[in-house]
């Protein structure tokens, strides 16, 4: 007699899908298969919303990172423009001092000191606020006076500088004081 049961059987090669639908074993396996692809869906829902958060963060450090990048550009900007503000004076002293000894044996080197000092300066982001021939910005320039002018082409442009304007970037450290030009016909 033989002692396999039908469960511990091996299927025969020819058995016949409706003997192996019934057989227990198969239906354990498949049991066991639908279990296996449920818990394989579900790991890789999972996964999809591990791998969602995580670009999500990611996205959010880069943000982040421009975002600091952009605020150290901005303190770096004021930090030198407070280090310019500070030397600004003396600089403008000297320019002063220019004009008082036009013509003489000091102008020369006052002017090369001058101009040591301006390029030092304009290393560190020193840029001089157009002014003479240039349209009339009151974001730039500080009017303190108008001038009739004749011309068309001259009305609310720059036509004379009194003190010269500076910025470093977008932040500006002296506005342009200058008269405009206001037309007025003959």
């Amino acid at each position: 007699m033989d002692s396999a049961t039908p469960e511990s059987a091996p299927a025969q090669q020819g058995d016949s899908p409706e003997v192996l639908l019934g057989d227990p074993r198969v239906a354990r396996l498949q049991a066991e298969l639908a279990e296996a692809n449920a818990r394989a869906a579900e790991t890789e829902a999972r996964l999809r919303q591990v791998s969602s958060a995580y670009r999500q963060k990611v996205e959010e450090i880069d943000s982040i990172k421009d975002r600091l990048s952009r605020q150290a550009a901005v303190q770096e900007e004021i930090r030198r423009g407070e280090v310019v503000e500070s030397l600004f004076e003396p600089v403008e002293n000297l320019h002063r001092s220019l004009e008082t000894v036009k013509g003489t044996v000091a102008e020369g080197g006052l002017r090369m000191v001058h101009q040591e000092f301006m390029s030092a300066l304009g290393k560190l982001g020193l840029q001089e606020v157009p002014g003479l021939g240039h349209k009339f910005d009151p974001n730039v320039h500080e009017a303190i006076a108008t001038m009739p002018v004749t011309d068309r082409t001259q009305d609310n442009m720059v036509v004379n500088v009194f003190s010269i304007g500076f910025r470093i970037g977008t932040r500006l450290i002296r506005p342009a004081r200058v008269i405009i030009g206001a037309f007025q016909e003959q």
